[in-house]
Parts: C-alpha cells; structure tokens; sequence
C-alpha cells in the first residue's frame, strides 16, 4: 500500500526504476498523471455504445501535449482501440 500523493509515487518509480507502470481505468489517476506530464503512452478504448453518464477523461484546463498515433484497430462491432505514444 502507498499512501503519499500518485504523482510522487510515479515520478520517483519513473526516476529509479525500470519497467512500465500501468495505470487501467482510473480517470482520476489519468487526469493527475496526465497534469503532471508523466504518460508516455496512452491506450483508449472506443465503443459504439451510450453508456448514459460517467467521469470525463479529458478535462477542461489540462496542459496541451502531442501525442501520435501508434496502433489501431476496429473490432466487428464498430469498437476502436487506440494507442498514443507521448511525442517529445
């Protein structure tokens, strides 16, 4: 259990460790990580349904960032997955 601040957290495992860390389905995390600038690669999910309400991903009031496209792929239902690497 960590119990400090998700952004510390993941700048000093960004700075002294080696791996990937994955953060899945958690836009408040996301959001922090992505305000701090401290994503590298972002993998979305697009599906054709209305699922009626939820938390946005993207707010408002996020710093701008590039990001390019490196995979993606349609499902037979009309589903997208989408792979973004932080361009720099």
């Amino acid at each position: 259990m960590v119990n400090a601040p998700v952004v510390d957290v993941v700048a000093e495992l960004k700075a002294t460790g080696h791996g990937e860390i994955l953060v899945n389905s958690s836009a408040s995390i996301i959001k922090a990580l992505l305000s701090a600038d401290l994503l590298d690669r972002l993998y979305l999910m697009v599906c054709p349904e209305i699922a009626g309400g939820g938390e946005r991903l993207f707010d408002d009031g996020l710093p701008s960032s590039r990001w390019s496209l490196a995979l993606q792929q349609t499902g037979a239902l009309g589903e997208m997955a989408m792979v973004y690497d932080r361009a720099r």
